[in-house]
């Protein structure tokens, strides 16, 4: 409101000092060229004056739009801005079209004109190792990290990625824990920090990585799940297998190892049977017998019967025992009935294990059942049984092997 009051004001001086001048007389102006001559009043050539000069200041400034950021350089630069944004397009939907070759040279030959150079150099070199050139893709993240110094974490965990998907974990793990002590909670990396010792085949490292994968939610509950089951089992075996030391040391090894595995995986049938078999093999049997047989007794598992029918008790009578009651319950269970014609051929019944297994046999043929039967035919003096039933046996191996 001041400033249109002030205005209003100064219009009216103005006007006031016009009319003062014009009392003085208006004043003439002329013009003379060649043989033409212009003549006016002083105030018309004043106005033509300010006329032309405004006229002039707005060409200028239109001139000045049409070449600047407003008009033609803007219109150039969105129009080649629109053109990179479509070969990042192209490039990505070439990506998720598997043509990796030809994603790669698109992706990475648009990247410095891109509005998004990093996403393209990070899906060229993804590209690449897909189409298994993985010095190529490495040369891109290179570039990627000398030109965006800022996306070097991303370039780090992608050169990490390439070194696994050709089964290099060792140079992974260079990488991957040059950047970890900066980045502990970042999912992706725990994700890759893990295959790297899984391809290594460092369970004990694995097995450190599973609770930060549980605490940031680096995995589904499933994925998490079957990962814990897979490190337990290996963990249990390796531990055993492959460690040094008297019968003693190993046993107290593999105790350790049985106690660091939470009370919920030591329920998971899977994990119990990779323990029972360790527990054989440092001489543990007794100890492998009670634990086989009270997890089945809790939960029925075939790998469990299994291993339950391959036991060298010390004693086979109450072993027997133990599973002819579950007999009662599973009489149509082929894995119990050659786990009992198992049983019964260490006793030497030598008429109850022919029973069983040829009930084994005629449940789910498999060649496994079709030699103890064979030999426990053998042993009773039916020979040519034996040998027909050693051929069905082989029959059903080659058709095994030909499915």
């Amino acid at each position: 409101m001041r400033k249109l009051l002030l205005l209003l004001v100064l219009a009216l001086l103005v006007g006031a000092l016009a009319v003062w001048v014009l009392q003085f007389g208006s004043g003439y102006v002329l013009l003379s060229f060649a043989e033409f001559t212009i003549e006016m009043s002083a105030w018309t050539g004043l106005l033509i004056y300010v006329a032309a000069t405004v006229l002039l200041f707005w060409l200028l400034l239109t001139w000045r739009w049409i070449m600047g950021a407003g008009g033609f350089r803007s219109w150039w630069r969105n129009r080649r801005s629109a053109r990179n944004q479509n070969q990042t397009a192209e490039g990505l939907l070439l990506f998720a079209g598997d043509d990796w070759q030809e994603a790669a040279k698109l992706l990475s030959q648009s990247a410095d004109k891109s509005s998004m150079p990093v996403v393209n150099l990070l899906f060229a070199a993804r590209a690449a190792a897909d189409n298994e050139q993985f010095d190529q893709a490495r040369q891109i993240l290179q570039r990627l990290k000398t030109a965006y110094p800022k996306s070097s974490f991303m370039a780090d965990k992608a050169l990490a990625e390439t070194y696994l998907l050709q089964e290099q974990p060792e140079e992974a793990l260079k990488i991957l824990q040059g950047v970890y002590a900066e980045n502990p909670r970042d999912k992706a990396l725990l994700r890759l920090l893990t295959d790297a010792h899984y391809l290594s085949h460092d369970w004990a490292a694995v097995q450190k990585m599973l609770r930060d994968l549980k605490r940031f939610h680096a995995v589904s509950e499933q994925d998490l799940a079957s990962l814990e089951q897979d490190v337990y089992c290996n963990l249990l075996d390796s531990l055993v297998v492959e460690g040094s030391g008297s019968v003693s040391e190993k046993q107290a090894q593999l105790e350790d190892i049985w106690y660091l595995i939470p009370r919920k995986q030591q329920r998971d049938p899977l994990i119990i049977a990779s323990y029972a078999a360790s527990l054989g093999r440092v001489q543990l049997v007794e100890k492998q017998q009670a634990l086989v047989t009270k997890a089945l007794n809790r939960q029925w598992h075939p790998l469990l019967v299994t291993q339950f029918g391959e036991l060298e008790s010390a004693n086979p009578e109450k072993q027997l025992m133990v599973a002819e009651k579950w007999f009662g319950q599973h009489s149509e269970d082929a894995d119990l009935l050659l786990a009992l014609g198992r049983i019964c051929q260490r006793l030497q019944f030598w008429g109850k294990a022919k029973d069983y297994l040829t009930a084994a046999v005629k449940l789910r043929p498999s060649v496994q059942a079709s030699i103890y039967l064979a030999a426990v035919l053998e042993k009773v003096g039916d020979r040519q049984a034996s040998a027909e039933v050693y051929k069905q046996g082989l029959l059903s191996a080659l058709k095994s092997e030909q499915e």
